[in-house]
Parts: structure tokens; C-alpha cells; sequence
């Protein structure tokens, strides 16, 4: 069976979302941040801080090339795996992708929120400003990459896992 790839901006819950889906539907949850700071020993933040964002960017495919030939996978993604087309053409090769989808204010509450440092918009600028620039900048690589998009905003975790459930059905029938 085909892997279940979620992708979208920081903030946006495509681990929460990811690990619910997981559950559901029994298989293996993977997180490609999770797995780079794993292999790494190491915080991304660190990883950012230390080596530079190009390095991050080839951890980053060198984990999408060790996924991608698994099967029953629900993978999480970083926000800038789109930036690399290589990982969708991977990622696309043995996944169905979804684009989980939210509006800036969303994003921003939710990473407000969050205890994850996020080394591309913890710089102490406007964070609300920083998000929809770079929001600008990826949404065209969100949608081209994509199978589907949900929307998040004001929906509960089962909703999305729902949507995303009915939607897979649709795609493999």
C-alpha cells in the first residue's frame, strides 16, 4: 500500500495529524525532521546554527531516499521539502501526497504554541511577517506537488484524519 505523505508549512500539524493517521490506520509513523535529528544527534535548530540551511537541505534528501521504496508509511515532512522537487518526484514515486493547508494566522497561533524551535522563523523578527513571506514563496510548490489539499483551520484532529481517509479511498478505487 501506498505511503501517505503529508506536507505543508511549519505549524500547520503534520506531525499531530501524522501520528493520529498512523494509529488509525496501524502503520508505522515516520517524522523526516525526527529522523535527520536522530541521525544526527542533534537538534535541527543546532543543525541550522552549526552547518547552514544547504546542509539541513541534503539531510533532508538523503532521509527522503532512504523512505521512499518503504511501503505503509504515513511520513511527516519538513516544511521545505518541496524546495528540493528531487524529494517529490521520490516521495511521489510510492506516496500519495496531501497538502495540509491553513491560514498564516493559524499557523502562527499554533507555532506560538509550540515548544519546537523552528530555526527559519525564530529569529526574534515578526513572525507573522516571516510566515507569509515564506508561505508566499512555497504555496506554489505546496499545490503542484500535492495529490489533494486539506484545510485545517477549525477542524478537529479526527476530522482531518477523516478527510484524509475518504480522500485516499477515493484515489485507490
Amino acid at each position: 500500500m501506498k505511503n501517505i505523505v503529508l506536507i505543508g508549512m511549519s505549524g500547520v500539524g503534520k506531525t499531530t495529524i501524522g501520528k493520529s493517521l498512523s494509529i488509525v490506520l496501524n502503520r508505522r509513523f515516520v517524522d523526516t525532521d525526527n529522523l535527520i535529528e536522530n541521525k544526527k544527534a542533534m537538534k535541527i535548530e543546532e543543525i541550522f546554527k552549526t552547518y547552514g540551511e544547504d546542509y539541513f537541505r541534503k539531510l533532508e534528501f538523503q532521509i527522503v531516499k532512504e523512505l521512499y521504496k518503504e511501503e505503509n508509511l504515513i511520513i511527516s515532512t519538513g516544511g521545505g521539502i518541496v524546495l528540493n522537487s528531487n524529494n517529490i518526484t521520490m516521495l511521489k514515486e510510492n506516496g500519495i501526497i496531501i497538502f495540509l493547508e491553513s491560514s498564516i494566522d493559524n499557523l502562527v497561533n499554533n507555532i506560538k504554541k509550540s515548544t519546537t524551535k523552528r530555526p527559519l522563523l525564530d529569529n526574534g523578527k515578526d513572525i507573522y511577517n516571516d510566515m507569509k513571506i515564506m508561505y508566499n514563496n512555497r504555496k506554489k510548490l505546496y499545490l503542484s506537488s500535492s495529490e489533494f489539499i486539506i484545510f485545517v483551520d477549525g477542524k478537529s484532529i479526527d476530522e482531518i484524519v477523516y478527510e484524509i481517509l475518504r480522500r485516499c479511498v477515493k484515489i485507490n478505487s
